[in-house]
């Protein structure tokens, strides 16, 4: 074979691995919403330090300087760059094998930024001859990423800049349209399913769809919606730090706000509850002076946000000390649903419903509240609740074989947490109960405390405990109480795990999946994980 074939495989082999590490960083750069603080959030996690020391960023860099120290004089440039090639692409099929390969969702700014890499890649194969340099390209590719998605951040501030505007003023011209917010540390996709069931049987609405929550998201969605002759927009409002909620609310204006509760989650990302508790309560500040501010009274973070608001309030909870104005109690799991008893100063009734979970009723509740104030009547509303089915991202039951799969994948928060065990719990005690979990994320500080207090609730409950995840393993084995057997598995490798799941296929076992697990895991479940 000629030199400038071998040349050309060479270089082809060199483009496939460029493909293969840019959709791999740029997967990563996307699952973290291409923020560089979440994405420093992440490093400090177990699984961040292991890519970060691991082969694509740190052993490959050594390989490279080993072998350019030791073979460079000796070998010519063609072998030596063959040689790390070689290397590589013997990584990239073991990757293959081991189905270890991440890609990101073919978005156009993912399919930029990989394009763009491997155009400059291949430019430079073509016109630079200078192997010491191709070679640091080669190392530095994480870094090259990084400085991508640094750079398109600025034409992606500007459009994302342009698209609020032309939201802003396209929403502000329908003037009748009511739009109710709903944010909170957690059940706010929820409370939008609940809220848009129940106000879908006498209104025309709209929503955002699933977990589209940031204030670009939802910009697009309402610059690709037509609100023509529709009564209400519920809008889910998100944010990893101050500020977010309160831009999301300058562009839709709501009349209406719902704060379901306020926990650490990402705190890490917040530095303090204080901030996450001051974020929360944008929503209800931005509401006018006749608008309507929901929120659980119980939860002692509301409490002190609600104390000084200009707006109209309306609470909710079951403890009788502070007085909600709906009251809740009796809270029981049935077969297949739950019932709970909810009263004020006119009416006090038992609810059933084909629903899982008791914290679901503390979305439920301020659906309800929502959609009376925007003016249906108590009995249409009971209609509806009757109704109700689970929304995106519900806790779902299924069958798996002999076994039974209790999925919670879709978020992982300690309240949440709590209500799935639950149901669990209400399953036979003959049954072996398992928990299969990589724990909660973004808890900052109090992720220990938390973890060690979730783990001494699964001993109450479960046989056995699989830990999925490094970052909480100790602390949730801490929180096991001894006394209950609960047997502790540490499985971090996903084959590992599907072999161990595959093995409960035919047995009487109920199966608690607590936060999302390996999308082939997910596919032998038959489960939808969500991003």
């Amino acid at each position: 074979m000629s030199v400038p074939y071998f040349a050309y495989i060479i270089g082809g082999l060199w483009i496939v691995t460029a493909i293969f590490d840019y959709a791999y960083f740029t997967y990563f750069a996307q699952l973290k919403e291409y923020r560089f603080d979440r994405f420093r959030d992440f490093l400090t996690t177990q699984a961040g330090k292991e890519e970060l020391f691991g082969y694509r960023i740190l052993w490959r860099a050594l390989l490279v300087i080993v072998l350019y120290t030791l073979l460079h004089g000796t070998l010519s440039n063609m072998l030596l760059v063959s040689c790390i090639i070689g290397i590589d692409i013997i990584a990239k099929i073991y990757c293959i094998w081991r189905k270890s390969i991440r890609r990101p969702v073919p978005t156009p700014k993912a399919l930029l930024i990989v394009g763009m890499l491997v155009g400059m890649e291949g430019m430079m194969l073509l016109f630079l001859p200078y192997i010491n340099i191709l070679l640091l390209v080669l190392v530095f590719r994480w870094f090259l990423t990084a400085g991508v998605v640094l750079i398109l951040s600025i034409p992606s501030f500007l459009a994302k800049k342009m698209y609020i505007m032309i939201a802003t003023k396209k929403i502000a011209r329908y003037k009748k349209l009511r739009v109710i917010g709903i944010t909170g540390s957690y059940g706010k996709s929820s409370t939008k399913e609940f809220l848009s069931q129940i106000l879908e049987t006498r209104y025309a609405i709209k929503k955002t769809p699933k977990n589209t929550n940031t204030e670009i998201g939802i910009a697009k969605h309402i610059l690709k919606t037509d609100f023509a002759g529709v009564d209400v927009y519920v809008v889910e409002m998100g944010a990893y730090r101050m500020k977010e909620i309160k831009k999301i609310c300058d562009i839709v204006h709501p009349q209406i706000g719902i704060l379901t509760a306020i926990a650490p989650q990402h705190l890490s990302l917040f530095g303090s509850m204080e901030n996450i508790a001051a974020t929360k309560k944008e929503l209800l500040t931005s509401l006018p002076k006749n608008g309507w501010a929901i929120t659980n009274i119980d939860n002692a973070y509301c409490r002190e946000i609600i104390s000084n608001l200009s707006c109209h309030i309306r609470t909710f909870g079951s403890d009788e000390e502070y007085k909600p104005d709906i009251l809740i109690r009796d809270i029981e799991n049935i077969e297949n649903g739950i019932t709970y008893r909810v009263s004020d100063d006119t009416m006090d009734h038992i609810v059933r419903l084909n629903i899982l979970g008791k914290h679901n009723v503390f979305n439920i509740v301020p659906a309800a509240i929502a959609a009376h104030r925007i003016g249906m009547s108590d009995e249409d509303i009971d209609m509806a609740i009757e109704k109700l089915t689970p929304g995106h991202g519900s806790i779902t039951i299924s069958p798996y074989g002999t076994a039974t799969i209790i999925n919670d994948s879709y978020n992982s928060n300690p309240e949440g947490f709590k209500a799935a065990l639950d149901i669990l719990n209400s399953f036979s005690s003959s049954r072996k109960r398992i928990v299969i979990t990589r724990g909660m994320r973004e808890l900052g500080d109090l992720s220990d405390e938390l973890h060690e207090q979730i783990g001494g609730e699964i001993s109450f409950v479960a046989d056995e405990l699989i830990i999925t995840e490094k970052d909480v393993a100790a602390s949730l084995a801490k929180g096991v109480v001894s006394k209950y057997n609960t047997h502790i598995q540490h499985i971090y490798d996903p084959h590992e795990l599907l072999k161990y799941v595959q093995g409960l296929k035919h047995t009487d076992a109920v199966v608690l999946i607590e936060n999302r697990l390996h999308i082939m895991i997910a596919k032998e479940l038959d489960i939808a994980l969500t991003a």
